[in-house]
Formats: structure tokens, sequence, C-alpha cells
């Protein structure tokens, strides 16, 4: 009767070896889905043959060997041979060689233009520079050119009184001055349009013929054309002064 009271209490209390156990699996962190080995192993050792006769390290060796197989595939990390880090470096030198490179190309490139945009730069102020005296010659051009425009009109003042009293004067002296004036005015305007014609020639023969970059050429061909014209006006303004000589001569015998 002793020996089944006690196989009773026993059965109805749980063990110092159970509660480990629970307790273990309770606090692992990996309750509810597999129980490893070392979750099961301090409560298996503190069990003693005298409470557990039963072999319980032989019942349980199949899912703790699964168990420890899955732990120990989990922490397995890839390993990098020498070769593959060797042929890594370089690929890597390969690309920074290539990059240089392709850097180097571009930096030419950029220097070149620079170059380019510096000269033009200086072509360009040059062309200024000749443009600005161009405007100066053309500004005294037409200086001297109000200037002849201001002597002919005193000039035909002076005139306008003459022809009026020679108009006056019934005679064969009169009619053959006038002729003679008629065909000098004449004589005047034929020179006056060959000189244009002429004129209007080497203007088209500089524009057909010459070099956009032979500027200064340029400049020297233009200001000899506008000397000439020059030289042309004064010659017409001598002219038209002896015209005025004539006149005042034939005014004096008359």
């Amino acid at each position: 009767m002793f020996w089944g009271a006690w196989v009773a209490q026993s059965v109805k209390r749980p063990t110092s070896a159970q509660v480990m156990i629970s307790q273990s699996v309770s606090s692992s962190p990996m309750s509810g889905s597999v129980l490893t080995a070392w979750s099961l192993e301090p409560a298996l050792d503190s069990l003693s043959p005298s409470l557990c006769p039963c072999p319980i390290h032989a019942s349980l060796s199949p899912s703790l060997s699964l168990s420890l197989s899955l732990s120990q595939n989990a922490i397995v990390t890839p390993v990098m041979t020498y070769g593959q880090l060797e042929g890594l470096i370089n690929k890597w030198s390969l690309d920074l060689e290539d990059q240089e490179r392709y850097f180097l190309h571009q930096a030419t490139q950029v220097n070149a233009w620079d170059r380019t945009l510096i000269e033009n730069g200086e072509k360009i102020t040059t062309l200024h520079g000749e443009v600005e005296k161009v405007k100066l010659d053309q500004k005294r051009l037409e200086q001297e050119l109000d200037f002849i425009l201001s002597q002919q009109k005193e000039l035909e003042d002076l005139l306008t009184p003459l022809e009026e009293f020679v108009k006056d004067q019934n005679g064969a002296a009169y009619l053959q001055h006038e002729d003679a004036d008629y065909k000098l005015a004449e004589n005047i305007d034929a020179q006056l349009k060959r000189m244009a014609q002429d004129l209007k020639d080497i203007i088209e023969n500089l524009n057909t013929f010459g070099s956009p970059a032979d500027i200064t050429d340029r400049l020297q061909q233009i200001c000899k054309i506008l000397n000439a014209h020059m030289d042309s006006l004064q010659w017409i303004n001598e002219n038209s002064g002896g015209s005025l000589f004539v006149h005042e001569g034939i005014h004096y015998y008359k």
C-alpha cells in the first residue's frame, strides 16, 4: 500500500525535471515551432535516474539532430576566394582606366574649344577696331561732303545774279559764252558719269574677287577710292571757280 500511494503522488505532482523542461520550452525563442537541444539540455541533465528511469535522451535524438542541422545551415556565410577577389580588382582597374581615358579625351576637346574661342575673340576684337576706323572715315567723308555742298550753294548764289544780268544783255558774246558754258557742263557731267561707273566697277570687282581674310587690303582700297572721289570733287570745285572767273570777265568787258 505504501508503494501504491507513492506512485499516485508521483503521477499527480510534476517533478522538478518536468517543471524545468516546461520552463525551458516556454522561455525558448523558438517555442511553438522546434524544440532545440540547447533548451532541453539543462533540463535533461538535471534529471536523475531514480526519478526518470526511462531513456529520455534516446527517445528525443532524431528531433534534436534535425534542429542542429537547420541551425548550422542558417548561419553559413558565403566565402570569397583569393582568385575571385583578384578578378574583381582587375575588373575595377580596367573600368577606372577606361574612365580616365574618356576624361582625358573630353579634357582635350574642351582645351581645343577654349583655344578656338580665344582666337575667335581676338578676331572679333580686331574686326571691331577696323569697323570703328571705317566709321570715323565715313564721318570725315560726310563732313567733307557737307562742306562741298555748302560751297556749291554759295557758288550758285553768286552765279544766279550774274546769269540774270547776262540774260538782260542781248548780244552775240553772251550766246557764245553760254554755249561754251553749256558744253563745259556737259563735259563735266559725262566725266562724272564715267567716274561713277568706274567706282561701281571697282566695288563689284572687290566684292567678287576680294578675300574675307584680307581686311586691311580692302580698307586700303576703300580709302584710295574715297581719296579719288575727293580729288574729283576738288577738280569740280576748281572748274566751277574757272567758270565763275569767265562770267566775271564777261561782266567786266560789258
